[in-house]
């Protein structure tokens, strides 16, 4: 079928292949929600088509999306295919403030919507038009068939057969590097984090954390035993292909309960354009889920800033140097993350990974939390001016509010606003259990780190948040259960053997608390703090002054050398550490309540002064 105005060189919609093709017949590159509303305006060459007509034809049966940007992206995208300027439009006439006209020419070849349906005994010849199509039911039925089948894809099914459960939760696994260069790994797996990430601000979905499904990499296991182990009904896979500023990602979305592919997309685009692919992906998915996407949770997916492309490389660099969680490592992502500012003033997600990468500096000891904690709260804050709706960016402000600032309610509205927006965030739920815990909210704190539990199954720092939480709510048993299964199959995980030690300790099992101290390699206050315990103050002592010493970057434990002292019976001693905790605003303060070596401080008027200046909430601390 010729819909012409005179031009000679038409494009070609085959509808078979489901594709759009140049006159020389090279295929265009358009996505699915894109050409099915070229289809649409097609079939209506020459009649206005409302805005309300597209949404109600594109998103229908229970699938809710915001219908405006989204159709703004689709038009912009259906005209830079077009070649089409929205100024002078030779294809796609804009009608302001009521909708779009067709206007081009375009020519329908091989228009046979449904052919496997209708399951004929001997297929056509090529280009054949049967009666159904000269008798002028074309159009109706190709907007009947085509836009349904492109809808609904490979999850058709007859009518006798009963309909698959919602899918509810996901799991990203690991996007494979097809680039031939083993180097861009770590730009695959940056591009599985931004949309596992994105994916978790959904609220009707849960998301697994990509911590957890790293470990699938290279597996060989059936989708239905991934499905599971991670406790989810779909799975999302795909690949990476980087060649210089050019990416082409491909996502397939399967039912791994029934190992059944229910969509599959590519998209290609410039490497500076990757928040807009990633946000592109992520709403085609919530579409093919039929999730229920709101207000908030629709704008989130709006905004398409394009980034330098080598603003966004050295993001990812430094996303993955974050996630190796070494000292070095957290050296080197700094660099990474100032270096993508440096490229891109307005990147927010680089000042959202400076942040956290200032304040793992505290945690880890890289550097004094007075130092870099101030910069980890500029950073969050600077990333929040340019986006509001960052839930990193929350999370990294409410850690600085929480650990440095000892601003509780700020940090509590903060944590839960990181949350609102990312509801999948693991990170944050463990970070906000350890907040609960150390306000003395051990029940809530309980619930949350199962929940970061729940979203990261197979993270091992996780399961070691579990066994902190259980033990600051003095449930050392469950505490000890946890840690002990988790080193029968993780024997040479450090700080592990040093929760399960501190647990030992509070059930007066001092010979293995000091064997656990001993395998760790912690012969510092842990080790010191057992011997004080188990009534072996020389050697206790012995280790003290190794441990007192200033390091060379002028961290010392402060606060766990209180607790030494403590177990010590020196209370003189354990009151000037917990001076020098203060001064120095040592990470491990916020534990001044629930810390259990330190109850023997609790009636002493000192210690009482000492939570008003921390601000800890009243009435958390345990008798």
């Amino acid at each position: 079928m010729q819909m012409s105005r005179g031009r000679t060189d038409p494009y070609q919609l085959d509808l078979i292949r489901y594709e759009l093709r140049s006159a020389d017949g090279v295929k265009v590159k358009l996505e699915r929600q894109p050409m099915e509303l070229l289809i649409f305006l097609v079939e209506r060459k020459g009649r206005l088509v409302t805005r309300e007509e597209v949404a109600s034809r594109l998103w229908r049966d229970g699938v809710f999306v915001d219908s405006e940007p989204a159709i703004n992206n689709a038009i912009r995208k259906i005209r830079a295919a077009l070649h089409d300027s929205p100024d002078r439009p030779a294809h796609l006439e804009t009608v302001v403030g009521k909708g779009y006209r067709f206007i081009g020419d375009l020519e329908i070849v091989d228009a046979d919507p449904l052919p496997h349906l209708a399951k004929p005994s001997r297929p056509p010849p090529a280009g054949a038009r049967t009666g159904w199509f000269r008798r002028g039911r074309f159009w109706p039925s190709l907007a009947g068939g085509i836009v349904l089948l492109a809808a609904v894809g490979l999850t058709w099914r007859a009518p006798w057969r009963p309909a698959a459960a919602p899918i509810r939760s996901l799991a990203v696994l690991p996007l494979q590097n097809l680039s031939g260069d083993p180097a861009q790994k770590y730009f695959a797996d940056g591009m599985t984090e931004e949309l596992t990430t994105n994916l978790a601000r959904i609220v009707s979905l849960r998301v697994i954390s990509r911590t957890s499904t790293t470990q699938y990499a290279e597996t060989r296991k059936p989708m239905s035993q991934i499905a599971k182990e991670l406790n989810v009904d779909g799975v999302i896979e795909g690949s990476v292909v980087r060649s210089g500023n050019r990416v082409r990602v491909t996502a397939q979305l399967i039912d791994a309960r029934r190992d059944a592919h229910l969509w599959a997309q590519s998209y290609e685009r410039d490497l500076g354009e990757m928040i807009e692919l990633q946000d592109s992906v992520a709403l085609d998915i919530a579409t093919q889920v039929k999730a229920n996407l709101s207000p908030g949770e629709r704008g989130s997916f709006a905004s398409h800033r394009p980034i330098k492309p080598e603003a966004y490389e050295a993001y990812l660099g430094g996303r993955n140097e974050l996630g190796r969680q070494t000292q070095d490592a957290i050296r080197n992502s700094v660099q990474y993350f100032q270096h993508a500012i440096d490229l891109d003033p307005l990147y927010a997600s680089a000042y959202a990974g400076l942040a956290d990468s200032f304040s793992l500096m505290a945690n880890y000891g890289v550097l004094p939390p007075k130092e870099v904690f101030p910069r980890a709260e500029a950073a969050a804050r600077k990333a929040l001016e340019l986006d509001p709706s960052s839930a990193e960016a929350h999370a990294s402000l409410a850690l600085a509010r929480h650990h440095f600032d000892w601003d509780w309610s700020g940090a509590d509205a903060a944590y839960r606003r990181a949350l609102e927006l990312s509801p999948s965030f693991a990170l944050a739920h463990v970070r906000y259990a350890e907040f609960l815990s150390n306000a003395g909210r051990h029940e809530e704190a309980i619930r949350e780190i199962h929940r970061a539990r729940e979203l990261d199954p197979l993270s091992l720092v996780i399961v070691n948040n579990v066994g902190r939480v259980l033990f600051f709510a003095r449930q050392y048993d469950d505490a000890i259960r946890e840690m002990q299964a988790a080193l029968a199959l993780h024997p040479d995980r450090m700080y592990m053997r040093i929760q399960l030690g501190m647990a030992y300790e509070q059930k007066r099992m001092y010979p293995e608390a000091i064997a656990e101290f001993q395998r760790a390699g912690a012969g510092g206050v842990g080790l010191a703090q057992a011997y004080g315990l188990a009534g072996q103050g020389g050697a206790a002592r012995s280790v003290l002054r190794g441990v007192e010493a200033s390091s060379a970057n002028g961290v010392v434990d402060w606060f766990f050398i209180a607790g030494v002292y403590t177990a010590l019976g020196d209370k003189e001693r354990a009151f000037a550490w917990l001076d020098k905790a203060y001064e120095n605003r040592d990470f491990f303060m916020t534990y001044l309540n629930v810390y259990p070596f330190l109850d023997a401080l609790h009636s002493d008027p000192r210690f009482g002064r000492l939570q008003e200046r921390v601000g800890v909430p009243k009435g958390s601390s345990f008798p």
